[in-house]
């Protein structure tokens, strides 16, 4: 994994998070929260695939795990928030 690629993948869960942050509207993280949880689990999807995949996998498949990654870390986050507080 390259800088850049770390950087897509950063801009990926940056991207997931604003949009669950403005879709969500008070049932989130809070926006702020929301960015963070996607920029981790970007960052934790782009790495899971590199490390189930290879190098054999295309960028594609990278980026979408990225996505993916961010995705459900917000969703698994909301409901963690919840019950605790």
């Amino acid at each position: 994994m390259n800088f850049i690629n770390l950087l897509i993948f950063l801009a990926i869960g940056f991207f997931a998070g604003l949009l669950a942050g403005l879709i969500l509207k008070g049932s989130g993280l809070g926006l702020a929260c929301d960015v963070v949880a996607g920029i981790a689990g970007g960052l934790l999807g782009g790495i899971l695939v590199a490390l189930i995949g290879g190098a054999d996998t295309s960028m594609f498949v990278h980026y979408a795990g990225a996505a993916i990654g961010a995705t459900v870390v917000i969703m698994l986050a909301g409901p963690i928030k919840r019950r605790l507080l």
